[in-house]
């Protein structure tokens, strides 16, 4: 039965039962007492981040259809098209990443 942790050899299911009442937990320990996710994110660098995400983004155009002309013509755009999404993600990142499900997907 949900909720319900013992099974048939007593400690099975205790853990996966468990699973999200210790996510919420984490998630508040780690963002009510030692960081918030806009105090982590917001110490991201953006110009750093777009230069680890540029080749990133690049790969994944080459892979659509007219790929490499995507690439030559958006590359001198693309710093500061993701500099500028990276500040924004930093201004909102509250209402975009839920944490707890991040954490409840990890398990």
């Amino acid at each position: 039965a949900p909720g319900v942790p013992y099974g048939v050899f007593g400690w099975e299911g205790v853990v996966p039962c468990k699973t999200e009442k210790m996510a919420d937990r984490l998630v508040h320990i780690v963002t009510g007492r030692l960081l918030t996710v806009e105090e982590a994110f917001g110490r991201i660098d953006p110009h750093k981040l777009t230069k680890i995400l540029i080749p990133i983004v690049e790969a994944e155009l080459l892979q659509e259809k007219y790929g490499e002309w995507w690439v030559r013509v958006l590359h001198p755009f693309l710093p500061v098209l993701l500099t500028r999404v990276v500040s924004n993600l930093q201004r909102d990142i509250e209402s975009i990443l839920d944490l707890k499900s991040v954490v409840l997907s990890a398990f």
